[in-house]
């Protein structure tokens, strides 16, 4: 993963968010889509993930919530970067437990598919405490079952279809799922391609 400093985050996007405008040469406001380019320009891909993250309505499921409110610039640049540590500190959990499961260079196909089983709840338990398991939840679901997919080695197409096909087949939105449809969601998951 790439380096990050949370201490001088804030820095970046103070610096980000109050560039001055090239024509007028005042600092301006920027859309959040510009601030997130402009994070993943700073610090790689990854910082651009918390733009599609963000919960705007309280409990809606999504990963990123409790942000301060927008106002003046520096309001906006708290905001950001709350928001960059918050999507950080996801990435990071994310990484750790994909570590836990993460199959040896010499595993077999069979080994691999048995990880991927075993995997599936604690993912799972992991995405419903950051969500809140809201309307949106099951979004986050797919991604993260979808990253550790390809993270074992499945293609990206087939990763996505299998987290998106098995997550929308047992999983409800609004809902928590209980140990039989993670289960559930394992078993799919884990004997896909044998």
């Amino acid at each position: 993963m790439h380096p990050f400093d949370s201490d001088r985050a804030l820095d970046v996007v103070r610096n980000i968010v109050f560039s001055p405008d090239p024509e007028t040469g005042r600092s301006q406001g920027l859309s959040d889509h510009v601030v997130a380019r402009r994070l993943a320009e700073h610090y790689g891909s990854w910082a651009y993930g918390w733009y599609n993250s963000v919960d705007e309505m309280p409990y809606s499921g999504m990963i990123i919530r409790e942000l301060p409110r927008g106002g003046d610039l520096e309001q906006q640049a708290l905001r950001y970067t709350s928001a960059l540590i918050q999507w950080r500190a996801w990435l990071e959990a994310l990484a750790a437990l994909f570590a836990q499961f993460a199959p040896g260079p010499d595993a077999d196909g069979e080994q691999i598919r048995r990880l991927r089983e075993r995997a599936v709840a604690p993912i799972v338990t992991l995405v419903v405490e950051r969500t809140g398991a809201g309307e949106l939840w099951r979004a986050a679901c797919w991604e993260a079952l979808e990253w550790y997919l390809q993270s074992t080695g499945l293609p990206a197409l087939e990763a996505e279809e299998l987290a998106h096909d098995t997550v929308d087949a047992v999983f409800a939105s609004w809902t928590a799922p209980d140990a039989e449809e993670v289960r559930r969601v394992g078993r799919a998951i884990g004997g896909y391609g044998a």
